[in-house]
């Protein structure tokens, strides 16, 4: 992770309420977005419905975006001249989205697309407590480390599955989750205390945890997680 990167995040996890709003007359330029800044495609349904991560080449107001081709092996082809787009991308501690159609797709010097300029672009704010669905196997690391699953997961706590030989309300627990970040997989162990037992949605048993004594790599590892999942995956959010 860059300084720029790790500074994304943090700005992003600053204490604001959430709110998403359409921002009409918000220009492109106020995103703040850098060249080579990450901006993630969302395919037409003929293409499939996973989403892809492009890099921003340039823009041209009111005219084109450039991006780098996505990596399309995911999909049932590349896209062509006049597929609709969604695009989502993160800058400071907002989170922005537009539509958009491929005006060209070219091959030289090396294969980008143009994209037809942003009329409409919508924000939200980041919360710092904002959660997201996961399913991560994790260990509970006890004087025999017993496993479990974060069944969601925020910068500063987590929902885990009951486990074998879980004690108490308040208990203090270390927990080891390793989370795949930009394809870097990432091994986190924390410090975090029992704060409920409760149904989860599916019936069975689990704990909310309450992280404590973050250091501040921990945090920033955490807050890149459940932030790039916002953006690649919003329907995770919860």
């Amino acid at each position: 992770m860059d300084n720029n990167e790790a500074g994304i995040i943090e700005a992003a996890a600053q204490q604001v309420e959430g709110a998403e709003t359409q921002a009409a007359a918000l220009a492109f330029a106020d995103l703040g977005l850098k060249i080579g800044d990450r901006m993630i495609l969302e395919p037409p349904p003929k293409l499939g419905t996973t989403a892809a991560v492009v890099r921003l080449i340039g823009y041209l107001a009111d005219q084109s975006v450039l991006v780098t081709m996505p990596d399309t092996r995911a999909w049932a082809g590349p896209p062509i001249e006049g597929d609709a787009l969604g695009v989502r991308t993160f800058a400071g501690r907002h989170a922005y989205g537009f539509t958009t159609f491929v005006l060209r797709r070219s091959v030289h010097p090396y294969e980008h697309l143009h994209l037809e300029f942003p009329k409409r672009i919508s924000v939200r704010q980041i919360r710092n407590a904002e959660r997201i669905a996961t399913s991560i196997q994790g260990r509970v690391m006890m004087d025999t480390p017993v496993s479990t699953e974060v069944i969601n997961l925020s910068a500063t706590g987590a929902e885990v599955r009951e486990w074998e030989g879980a004690g108490e309300v308040g208990s203090r627990i270390q927990l080891e989750m390793v989370l795949d970040i930009h394809q870097v997989r990432t091994r986190l162990l924390v410090d975090a205390l029992t704060r409920n037992r409760h149904q989860a949605a599916d019936g069975g048993w689990a704990w909310g945890v309450e992280f404590c004594d973050v250091n501040a790599q921990t945090s920033i590892f955490l807050k890149s997680f459940v932030y790039q999942h916002l953006v690649e995956a919003p329907h995770r959010r919860l």
